[in-house]
């Protein structure tokens, strides 16, 4: 009985000895942000330009971008487009569709990304490594970027490449009217041009996949609203093109041009 009460009372003091202490939480350790690792888009068309194509990235660089264009319409598949202050760019072979949704600000891992000049057109292409869940971060979904307005002879200054932009005062070519979009009975991608009442021509390029495919163009004159890109052939014919987000951007419902 005697060691019994002992051993409590060395309890008691113990437990009162823990009560008066202040417990610490335990805190991870702070790590500050290496800036060195953040690129815009203008960086990574310098990186191209000083180290060719398939430059690949080693280390966790970061790039901030806002989406500008997904592939949620079936008009591009598992890719997007994103911009920043700086300028626009492909995200291409994406390992999933359905990544990132337009006007979502985004920070991409671009670790084992390399960068490409598709025919004129900039990528940076992660061939199915990217990882929704890691290599992408949602900083915001409220964050769209307004397109440029613009002219189609505004397009060859090559300011507006990758670009969301709105084309406006241009209509379908005569020779155009009463076709579709593209094939969407065969699901084979289809040109369709646009023109300006002074004759200047665009390339309006539409999968075979969009949920606008089958559509007929708009018999009208107005803008429309989609991404700027350029295609390069083989004997290096330069080809301005439109990719166009959502039918619901193509108002071209003024009269048309006398032309």
């Amino acid at each position: 009985m005697k060691y019994l009460a002992i051993k409590i009372s060395v309890l008691i003091i113990v437990l009162a000895g823990l009560n008066s202490c202040e417990l610490e939480p335990d805190t991870p350790p702070i790590t500050e942000a290496n800036t060195d690792l953040f690129l815009n888009i203008a960086d990574i068309y310098q990186i191209h330009a000083d180290s060719g194509d398939n430059y690949t990235f080693t280390d966790d660089y970061m790039l901030f971008a806002t989406v500008t264009m997904d592939d949620s319409n079936g008009n591009i598949y598992k890719e997007a487009y994103v911009q920043d202050s700086t300028g626009g760019i492909n995200l291409y072979k994406l390992s999933t569709a359905g990544l990132t949704r337009a006007g979502q600000k985004i920070r991409i891992n671009l670790n084992g990304a390399s960068i490409v000049d598709y025919s004129g057109k900039m990528e940076i292409v992660f061939d199915g490594i990217l990882d929704a869940s890691k290599n992408i971060i949602i900083q915001s979904n409220n964050a769209a970027i307004e397109p440029a307005e613009i002219s189609i002879p505004d397009l060859e200054t090559n300011d507006y490449e990758c670009k969301l932009v709105k084309v406006v005062d241009v209509q379908f070519a005569d020779n155009e009217l009463g076709k579709t979009y593209a094939d969407g009975v065969n699901n084979t991608t289809q040109n369709r041009i646009l023109v300006d009442c002074n004759g200047n021509q665009l390339t309006v390029r539409t999968s075979g996949y969009a949920d606008f495919a089958a559509d007929t163009v708009a018999e009208g004159r107005g803008s429309i609203v989609g991404i700027a890109t350029t295609f390069i052939g083989y004997t290096g014919t330069v080809t301005r093109q439109l990719i166009i987000r959502s039918i619901e951007e193509v108002q071209l419902d003024s009269t048309r041009c006398d032309n």
